[in-house]
């Protein structure tokens, strides 16, 4: 991570180079400007942590500035310097957003405990926030007893130290979300932004508008200026969900943004620095996908530095009666009544089940069952799952593989709801997209239905 990035504007240059350089050598970057259109320039590609502006500028003040900034992100701190204060001004500088207010000449010790008071300011909020974001259901993602969890547990352990980029692999509703909120809140950046992005269903000119951002005009209806998640996430970490969706023509954008560490927005000639650590996930092959040329080589190899691949439910069964428990947990405790427990023949009937859509189709399950029944015990008739373990009337003996009984399952679901896709895909806890992909690869038609 880069040290903290101060933006200095003084149009006195002996003035400007003297505070510049006792900055630097107590471990600040800075970045220096003499003018207000300089200084915009730099504060739009340069994401400062604080702004330090001398009043009198040649073509402006520094509240001219200060309402621009606070225009494109409003939490970032503001010193006004001035050789001619006045209580009137300074009423006027705090009021539009302001953090301090100094009468120069400003000793430099002074300026740089209130530089790093107020940097330290911003680490409490962002610490504040990550506290708050743990409280909402930052999810434990390895729990479970299975050695594939537990070999999960101990790779990404050992990855939270590092900055390059990791690709999570995993099947639909398997925890990619959660594992990389898990990365974030245990990794040096946890006091920084999470952001996150689903690639899939986004058309090319939304998803690089809402990655990269833009300028106004860029586009017919962009009416204003708007930063994009790269921009959001600076210092923290972005995670891009489905990354295998990604219209290949953004591929080479993102690739340049992950190496040169600088991207422009939609309509903008400026490059703009930033510092994040990607995380991205993905349930397909992107190997395959770069052998059809449908997905970037460069960009496979840029963020698959680190890999981490979460094992499918039915590859750790074992582990499916705690995850069960811990579900029914958080679920009485949003519903607000007292917790329930499975029945042995509940567990048994869960065990049984192969789980396509994994942990998200068992949450799916289990808080189903929980409001419609009232008891403080869910027996198996609760689950609904009758017709997920039999199989269907016509087919014949017993099903061999796990790919019959995820086609004979999304047949009876299908049936059930006549082909209404949206209202199957709920049923199974899968995303519409994910279903349709099912499909095609199981050789199902909707048109039987």
């Amino acid at each position: 991570m880069t040290d903290p990035r101060i933006l200095l504007i003084e149009d006195d240059p002996s003035v400007r180079h003297g505070m510049a350089a006792f900055l630097r050598a107590n471990d600040l970057e800075v970045q220096e400007a003499e003018n207000c259109k300089q200084a915009m320039e730099l504060y739009r590609s340069g994401n400062p942590d604080v702004v330090v502006a001398d009043y009198s500028l040649p073509d402006g003040t520094s509240l001219d500035i200060l309402a621009q900034v606070k225009r494109l992100n409003e939490s970032t701190p503001f010193i006004i310097l001035t050789a001619h204060g006045s209580i009137d001004l300074a009423v006027r500088a705090i009021k539009e957003g302001a953090e301090q207010f100094l009468t120069k000449p400003v000793e430099s010790k002074a300026l740089l405990v209130i530089v790093r008071r107020l940097l330290q300011q911003q680490r409490l909020r962002h610490r504040q926030e990550a506290a708050n974001r743990d409280r909402a259901g930052i999810m434990n993602p390895f729990q479970g007893e299975s050695p594939a969890i537990r070999r999960l547990e101990e790779q990404a352990r050992r990855m939270l130290e590092w900055d390059s980029p990791i690709l999570i692999l995993g099947e639909t509703g398997a925890g990619k979300g959660v594992l990389a909120r898990w990365i974030h809140f245990n990794s040096p950046r946890a006091e920084e932004a999470f952001v996150n992005l689903n690639c899939a269903g986004l058309t090319r000119e939304l998803l690089e508008s809402e990655l990269f951002g833009h300028e106004r005009g860029a586009f017919t209806g962009a009416v204003a200026a708007k930063q994009g998640l790269l921009e959001v996430g600076h210092r923290g970490i972005v995670f891009l969900d489905e990354i295998g969706d990604m219209d290949p023509a953004i591929q080479p954008k993102l690739l340049k943004a992950l190496e040169e560490k600088t991207f422009r927005r939609l309509g903008d000639v400026r490059d703009r620095v930033v510092d994040i650590r990607l995380i991205a996930s993905t349930n397909l092959a992107l190997e395959d996908m770069v052998r059809a040329k449908t997905f970037r080589d460069d960009l496979y190899y840029r963020i698959s530095t680190l890999t981490l691949r979460i094992p499918p439910l039915r590859e750790r069964p074992q582990d499916v009666p705690i995850l069960a428990a811990t579900i029914l947990q958080s679920v009485a405790s949003r519903m607000g009544r007292m917790p329930v427990t499975l029945s042995p023949r509940a567990e048994a009937a869960l065990l049984a089940y192969p789980w396509p859509g994994n942990i998200r189709e068992l949450s799916n399950v289990l808080e189903r069952a929980m409001i419609l029944q009232r008891g403080d015990q869910i027996e198996a008739a609760d689950l609904g799952m009758e017709d997920r373990l039999s199989p269907p009337s016509d087919a014949p003996g017993e099903l061999s593989t796990l790919k019959e009984m995820e086609r004979a399952h999304i047949e009876r679901v299908l049936l059930r709801t006549a082909g209404n896709v949206a209202e199957a895909a709920q049923i199974l806890g899968l995303a519409r997209r994910t279903l349709y992909d099912r499909l095609k690869i199981l050789g199902l038609s909707l048109n039987r239905y």
